[in-house]
């Protein structure tokens, strides 16, 4: 059978991802799983649940996942402060927690040293930190963290259908899930199943698993309080972490390389560099207007790349309402350059761009995302 090209989109599922020798172990010491990351974030409310009638304050980056936030206000009382990716910290200033507030701080494509972080909870003992390494679960920060709670949404990283993780670096109590996995996870993970005989030329039509993705991705967004599957629990422990990042960091380090060898004015890396010991979510660009990013994304899905932006604002009605951060968000595009591919597939997607901007992108606009 004739194998099949892409990049991008959801994971497939291989044994090649598990590890051949005993795995690193770089989970913490105690932690709790759930069937989502948002379902890990909502469960922390249990802990120290609000008077009746009220809610607590929770204080969101104004960069961030606007159909997380959606569920949040569910919850919580939403607020926000300035946190733009790209920049060495957050906007502290616009950071207003009082005593028994909850405070979300986001290492946003895994490019953040936690120091800041660090020193902001030192000088604001009444405020409760919580820390989402979703981009990058296994960083130094995370490793090594005070907060009170981190969490992360482990399948957006990791090969698993469902998962997402609390831990507390203060050793504190940690809430469990009290439902069982939902069934949308094993919905998924043959999703993933079809999805890998379909690469390796089997005759699985991609519209069969990306039905069932999307079905199961949906019924998982509104899971509340459920638990992990016991495939993913029993596979965690065994997947190849650490070769997963070493291949990330070098695909994404590549494609840098690559951009910075052959630059055009229409768009720019986010980024150049990252911490010592991090590796980044997946190679990130900021397009000149909305208009180009938007006519550079259907040009990488015409071509089997299928670039997610990260992430729009508003989304179900929800945003941050900071400037910067809609401005941003509207040109913002994430290039799939995970483990899963080689640096010749990576060099593959950049000349896929280099030619798309060869033949000349929509000029400057007030096209689709600019602000």
């Amino acid at each position: 059978m004739k194998q099949r090209w892409e990049m991008g989109s959801e994971f497939d599922w291989s044994d090649e991802y598990l590890s051949p020798d005993s795995p690193e172990h770089l989970l913490p010491g105690a932690y709790e799983l759930f069937s989502t990351g948002t379902a890990a974030l909502l469960s922390i409310n249990k802990l120290s649940p609000p008077a009746p009638g009220k809610r607590r304050r929770l204080h969101m980056p104004s960069f961030y996942c606007m159909k997380i936030a959606a569920r949040m206000q569910t919850v919580y009382e939403v607020c926000w402060y300035r946190d733009l990716p790209g920049e060495s910290s957050p906007d502290f200033a616009t950071l207003q927690a009082a005593p028994g507030d909850l405070v979300l701080a986001a290492n946003i494509f895994g490019l953040r040293p936690g120091e800041p972080w660090r020193d902001w909870s030192e000088s604001h003992p009444d405020a409760v930190l919580i820390e989402d390494h979703t981009h990058d679960p296994f960083s130094p920060w995370a490793l090594h963290s005070s907060a009170h709670y981190g969490m992360a949404s482990l399948r957006k990283t990791l090969p698993i259908p469902d998962g997402g993780m609390s831990w507390s670096p203060r050793g504190l109590a940690l809430p469990s899930a009290a439902a069982p996995a939902s069934p949308a996870a094993s919905k998924l993970l043959t999703s993933m199943l079809l999805k890998r005989a379909y690469l390796n030329g089997a005759p699985v039509g991609k519209d069969t698993y990306r039905q069932l993705a999307l079905e199961s991705q949906e019924e998982l967004f509104y899971e509340n309080d459920s638990g992990v599957s016991a495939f993913t629990a029993s596979v965690l422990p065994c997947l190849n972490v650490p070769e997963f990042r070493r291949q990330r960091e070098a695909n994404v380090r590549h494609f840098i390389q690559l951009s910075l060898a052959d630059p055009h004015p229409a768009w720019t890396p986010l980024f150049t560099s990252w911490p010592e010991g991090a590796v980044p979510y997946n190679s990130v660009i900021v397009c000149q207007t909305g208009a180009v990013r938007d006519a550079l994304q259907r040009h990488l899905v015409q071509n089997n790349i299928f670039p997610p932006i990260h992430w729009p604002q508003p989304k179900m009605d929800v945003s941050s309402g900071d400037a910067r951060s809609l401005e941003l968000a509207g040109r913002i595009l994430t290039i799939p350059t995970d483990q899963r591919y080689s640096l010749e597939d990576v060099e593959r997607v950049a000349g896929i761009i280099a030619r798309f901007f060869d033949s000349g992108p929509p000029a400057r606009s007030s096209g689709s995302g600019s602000v």
